[in-house]
């Protein structure tokens, strides 16, 4: 049976975007004359047809997105789907929730179901091991809006709302350089992830600003829970190679860090070992000393990644615009990264509480 010609089939043929393409036999202003032409012509020369059941089916929406995320217990997550849900509400859409533990072929399973299901536009958080968007492809070709929020892969070809995690992890790293941290280390996971690059990148960012060297030595990939933390910490601790600063990419394993050197070392946090996270789940200002870590913002993420799908859902032709939004983070400073030998004393005990806000 012949294969059914797609718009990115018409885009790789054209070396265009297929936004374009998309644009082009929507007969949209947008796109040029002679472009419209050669799109039109190449449609006509190798049978393209565009799928008028799904494009009737469109037409009499269903009001329901999808949102799909690795975990929907993580704070971060559960915090993006209210702000998802918010602007859901406002524009009277249903919100079909799923959850791929991390797993790419249950993703890849959940996707299909939905898209069976007739949602008018996905929200994807994709797994760590999601390494290009063709399990997308049937929304795309069917001119299904898809937007990726926090995570998301290389040369991505939708729309993406991400943390500016470069810098986020940049001002972590400065903000113990600051503080009289000269041994650091960053705590990592699956570095084919395009985050956990670039959060390694801004670690090496400020190493080299402040002169220091940096060294893949310095960098070490976990599966990131707790309990690969404490197995992580206790390796280095019987080998004697104890840092005196760890930048962790998530909240979870820094905290698993901190109550195992509490309950099983004479090592105290910050003075021995200054640490940070990120995404500051609800444990980290709980916990004592508090962990300084990096806000993400998830709520107003998850809002803005909801309002772009909303909007392309209702402007059609721009669902492949490519569009890209950062979202700026913050860093609370806690007492997990405020030595007190830097004269942060108060009545002989170091000061714990929230110090204050970095900005991105």
């Amino acid at each position: 049976m012949k294969k059914k010609v797609t718009i990115h089939d018409l885009a790789r043929m054209l070396n265009i975007d297929s936004s374009t393409v998309s644009r082009a036999l929507n007969d949209s202003p947008r796109v040029g004359i002679e472009t419209k032409k050669r799109v039109l012509d190449l449609a006509k020369e190798v049978g393209y047809q565009r799928n008028l059941l799904a494009s009737n089916l469109r037409t009499s929406k269903s009001m329901t997105i999808g949102v799909v995320v690795p975990f929907i217990s993580r704070h971060f997550f559960s915090e993006a789907i209210d702000g998802i849900e918010q602007a859901a509400y406002e524009k009277n859409y249903r919100v079909i929730i799923a959850q791929t533990n991390d797993d790419f072929e249950k993703e890849r399973k959940i996707i299909n179901g939905m898209y069976m299901n007739r949602i008018d536009g996905l929200l994807l958080s994709p797994t760590l091991n999601t390494q290009s968007g063709t399990h997308l492809d049937v929304f795309i070709d069917n001119e299904i809006p898809v937007v990726l929020f926090d995570r998301y892969y290389d040369n991505a070809r939708i729309n993406i709302v991400r943390l500016e995690d470069r810098y986020a992890a940049y001002s972590a790293t400065r903000h113990l350089i600051e503080n009289g941290c000269l041994d650091l280390v960053h705590l990592t996971g699956n570095l084919d992830a395009a985050i956990y690059q670039q959060r390694l990148q801004g670690f090496k960012d400020a190493l080299i600003e402040a002169g220091m060297e940096f060294s893949k030595d310095r960098v070490y990939t976990i599966p990131l829970l707790p309990e690969h933390a404490v197995a992580w910490i206790e390796k280095i601790l019987k080998e004697n190679k104890i840092p005196d600063g760890i930048v962790c990419v998530n909240d979870v394993t820094a905290l698993g860090i901190m109550k195992y050197l509490d309950e099983n070392t004479s090592l105290k946090v910050p003075d021995d070992i200054a640490i940070t996270g990120f995404s500051n789940e609800p444990a980290s200002s709980i916990i004592k000393p508090g962990l300084t870590t990096v806000d993400q913002h998830s709520f107003e993420m998850g809002r803005m990644a909801a309002r772009m799908l909303l909007n392309s859902i209702e402007n059609k032709e721009d669902f492949l615009s490519r569009q890209t939004v950062v979202v700026k983070s913050s860093l609370l400073v806690r007492g997990s990264s405020i030595k007190s030998e830097l004269g942060l004393h108060k009545g002989g005990k170091t000061i714990r509480q929230e110090q204050g806000t970095i900005k991105g």
